[in-house]
């Protein structure tokens, strides 16, 4: 046994496509759609050419096999890409736009658009969609400053990957890198703000002098004659005493460098300790602020079991007499030394990476100290006719180090070249941005909001609604949405007028989109619209609306239950098409002849 629904369609172009889903079938999976390109329901022949497509997947939107991609198409509609929560863009999903032309009966009576999907993770997703069905011209600013808004983030991102990764590579090579700031700003240039600096001794030099020297000392190496080991003994003897004296002041000052290394991380982590105090003492006066503003008479001398200033327990019944200041000073008090401590803990953290390199550094001229040695000793016992091995490995080891700074100073200086391309196209961004941040709706957008208000007033005094003065009703121009006094309808409404209000609202998407060349179906189908047992002069009146709405071209389906009888009252003089069940009958029946 199997069922299935099929639904014939035809667009403004007067194209008719036949869909099918299966409800249960043995061959057909309920979210494959298959599209007959023809009136197969009203005219069913066997020439006309089928295509299957899918729902309910990834792509379904996007692909050429999705059949909402398919849809759209046959609609007549570009679906705009908009932002995601993530930050990502994704097309407006049909299932964004139909809650504006179909209300079901289960929940779609609850509120207003209270069925825009939010699973679909749109940003402002009901604002999106009633941007594109009145095809306002704001939808494209916005999607604009979505855009750039996106775009400023992730470069934002690939700054602090790029920056983090050319740290961690100079740090690693005995680099410290001054002068990037930890995001970018409008006015920063690589090549006069940032240093390249080395561990020399006690203190640094630049990268390039150190080049300089390594590149001039290679130099001078190369050009020496390589002498024998004994012609060479007396000075190999020389320097290994020297390498001696210099070995034991590198690891007096690899000794103090690791002291300061220890200092620094220790001053850091009291640093860090110091602001989580004040953060959570910040937290306390702002509850206790709080709390007083709404009328609490607690003591502020009672939030505290410690004293927030030495960390002293506070005994039971210690009372304090003396309290010049008041919870704002506090709090402002607290506030501006948040802002001190966290430029301090920057400062720390530099200090932190400076001494991570100057160690690193030392340890590096340690190991090859230590090298250059065991050369030396090694010379000093081979046979007197071989060439002096020592002056090879010292060539050798300035060699090694002079191709490695060079080759760290290459990756450094491409990290900072696109550090520079990162931050020009985030200025220009920022500059783009701050130009249509603050553009308001045009003359068109606004003249269409004004309609849709209008339009909805109207309506609501037709049908009889109470719960304040149709009037008082307006439209957000923030959010598009029926507001009072600034603030959404909803429980100020009662349960019938509720029903009054999405009436309205939806009849009016309609209305103004029809009038202004929007990007509504000009379809509605409302399933059991006589919710909350609505009066029947207001439903009367809907009835009115809808079929005054037809004559103009649009396509208003109801699905009720009402009494026949009282229905074709109602709808006495009305241009209509009523479809009666009778009593004990359904709707849906099966077929002698099943559809192929």
């Amino acid at each position: 046994m199997s069922s299935e629904v099929a639904l014939e369609i035809q667009n403004s172009r007067e194209e008719i496509i036949t869909v099918r889903r299966a409800i249960r079938s043995d061959r057909y999976d309920r979210t494959l759609i298959r599209v007959t390109q023809g009136p197969a329901l009203t005219n069913p022949r066997s020439d006309y050419a089928t295509r299957d497509y899918f729902v309910r997947r990834q792509g379904a939107a996007q692909r050429e096999a999705g059949f909402h991609h398919e849809l759209a198409r046959f609609l007549g509609w570009r679906l705009p890409r908009v932002t995601r929560l993530d930050g990502s863009e994704g097309p407006l999903y049909l299932e964004c736009l139909f809650p504006y032309f179909f209300v079901e009966q289960k929940h779609g009576w609850s509120g207003v658009q209270a069925r825009i999907p939010a699973y679909l993770g749109i940003q402002d997703v009901s604002k999106r969609s009633a941007e594109f069905i009145l095809n306002l011209d704001a939808m494209e600013v916005i999607l604009e400053r979505q855009r750039l808004e996106s775009a400023i983030a992730l470069i934002e991102f690939d700054w602090k990957t790029t920056e983090r990764g050319l740290e961690d590579l100079a740090r690693r090579g005995g680099v410290l890198v001054r002068g990037i700031p930890k995001k970018p700003t409008r006015d920063w240039r690589w090549d006069d703000r940032v240093t390249l600096e080395v561990a020399a001794g006690a203190g640094w030099i630049p990268l390039s002098a150190e080049v300089d020297r390594l590149s001039e000392n290679l130099e001078t190496a190369t050009q020496r004659r390589v002498a024998s080991t004994g012609e060479a003994a007396p000075g190999i003897e020389r320097a290994l005493s020297e390498n001696q004296e210099k070995s034991i002041r590198l690891t007096m000052m690899l000794s103090s460098a690791m002291e300061e290394l220890e200092q620094s991380k220790r001053r850091s982590s009291s640093i860090e300790l110091r602001i989580e105090a004040m953060e959570e003492d910040l937290r306390k006066h702002k509850d206790a602020a709080l709390l007083r503003h709404l009328g609490s008479g607690d003591r502020i001398e009672e939030l505290y079991e410690t004293c927030p200033t030495c960390g002293q327990s506070l005994p039971d019944g210690f009372e304090i007499t003396d309290y010049p200041l008041t919870i704002e000073d506090n709090i402002s008090h607290l506030e501006k030394g948040l802002a001190t401590f966290r430029s301090m803990a920057e400062d720390s953290y530099r200090g932190v990476d400076r001494e991570q390199v100057r160690t690193g550094r030392l340890r590096e001229e340690l190991v090859s100290l230590r090298s250059a040695m065991r050369a030396q000793k090694d010379a000093l016992v081979s046979p007197s006719a071989l060439p002096d091995t020592a002056t090879l490995a010292e060539r050798l080891q300035i060699e090694g180090r002079l191709e490695s700074l060079r080759n760290l100073r290459d990756a450094i200086d491409s990290s900072l070249d696109e550090l520079s391309s990162l931050s020009q196209t985030w200025r220009r961004n920022k500059g783009e941005l701050s130009r249509i941040r603050n553009r308001e709706l045009n003359a068109a957008d606004a003249a269409k909001i004004d309609k849709l208000r209008g339009s909805l007033v109207s309506q609501l005094r037709s049908y009889g609604f109470r719960s304040m003065e149709p009037h008082t009703v307006d439209i957000s121009e923030k959010t598009y949405r029926p507001v009072h006094e600034g603030f959404d309808l909803g429980f100020d409404l009662s349960a019938s007028d509720m029903i009054r209000v999405i009436w309205a609202y939806l009849f009016a998407f309609l209305e103004v989109s029809r009038e202004a060349s929007g990007n509504h179906l000009q379809l509605l189908i409302f399933d059991e619209p006589r919710q909350q047992e609505a009066a029947r002069p207001s439903f009367e009146q809907l009835l009115r609306r809808a079929a005054m709405n037809g004559i103009q071209g649009s396509q208003i389906l109801f699905a009720t239950s009402e009494e026949e009888h009282g229905l074709a009252e109602m709808l006495h003089g009305l241009p209509h098409s009523m479809m009666s069940v009778p009593r004990g009958e359904k709707l849906i029946r099966p077929l002698r002849t099943p559809l192929s």
